[in-house]
């Protein structure tokens, strides 16, 4: 079965229908990158997957539980639904450290103190950031930003990841590492990930599954071949 699962997904800002009928699933272990022009609703059926938009009809599961459901009125908040996110700018807190930005998530359930100091030094060291923990974001490169961003995702240790556009603040050299970093990430944590690019190149070269959207329409969906 699918780790995530989002089916007919319709949503409206008013009159305006953005997202007429999505659809798409995700392995354990893959990441489909959505991937269109600027307003073809990439970014807003992130955000409904996520549970920070509502649609009001299709219907969403992660790990083969539903989180949301138009037809029976379901619709689980945020934090409730097993997911990572990661914004496009990161989203750091300026004044908290690395440490406390990773563990926020964490702290927002309530874990205990000992378990937040091992899971965010646990996911500090796998993305290479142990030596970092004190420092404010304001003193780290936009690549050890966006490691942190990804870190504080997986502390509390998410089933899928949400990521929209995340490597578009980086330079070229470094975006393809991160794009190397990712994928070798999200394949051995046996993540599922969901990646929003208007980048065809980025695309083609990280996903293993592309979702072409179109005027709020998947026109297309398949391997990068």
């Amino acid at each position: 079965m699918p780790e995530l699962v989002v089916e007919n997904i319709h949503l409206k800002y008013g009159a305006v229908e953005v997202l007429k009928g999505a659809s798409f699933a995700v392995e354990k272990g893959q990441i489909a990158a959505l991937l269109g022009p600027s307003g073809s609703g990439k970014t807003t059926l992130l955000r409904t997957v996520a549970g920070l938009e509502r649609a009001y009809q299709g219907r969403v599961s992660v790990s083969g539980k539903e989180v949301f459901d138009g037809s029976s009125n379901l619709d689980l908040p945020a934090e409730k639904r097993g997911l990572g996110f990661v914004f496009q700018s990161y989203a750091l807190w300026p004044n908290r450290s690395v440490f406390d930005n990773v563990a926020y998530g964490l702290k927002l359930r309530k874990a205990p103190d000992a378990e937040i100091r091992r899971k965010v030094g646990q996911v500090l060291e796998v993305l290479g950031l142990g030596h970092l923990h004190e420092r404010y974001p304001s003193q780290l490169s936009g690549g050890q930003q966006q490691r942190v961003a990804i870190a504080r995702s997986l502390a509390y240790d998410p089933a899928v990841l949400l990521l929209d556009e995340p490597l578009s603040n980086l330079d070229a050299k470094l975006r393809d590492e991160a794009r190397a970093f990712l994928k070798e990430l999200i394949t051995r944590e046996e993540r599922a990930a969901v990646i929003v690019t208007h980048d065809q190149i980025e695309a083609l070269a990280i996903a293993d599954t592309i979702v072409l959207l179109n005027g709020g329409v998947i026109a297309q969906e398949g391997s990068p071949e």
